[in-house]
């Protein structure tokens, strides 16, 4: 009966690491869009353009290969 709780405690510790990766990647994407909303409002197109060409943050539970 010990497998059981470390199964569960196994399940937990890779629900929250999942979450916590998808809660970085729209961070980053809201603050990406936050950036560039500010450019423009500076009057930078051009940084603006700059900002939203930055790449996503990578899938870090995708599988690589």
């Amino acid at each position: 009966m010990k497998d059981a709780p470390r199964g569960i405690a196994a399940g937990i510790a890779r629900s929250l690491q999942k979450a916590t990766g998808e809660g970085y990647r729209l961070g980053y994407e809201i603050a990406r869009d936050e950036a560039a909303f500010l450019a423009l409002e500076a009057g930078r197109p051009d940084l603006a353009e700059r900002i939203r060409a930055l790449r996503p943050l990578p899938d870090r539970t995708a599988r690589k290969g």
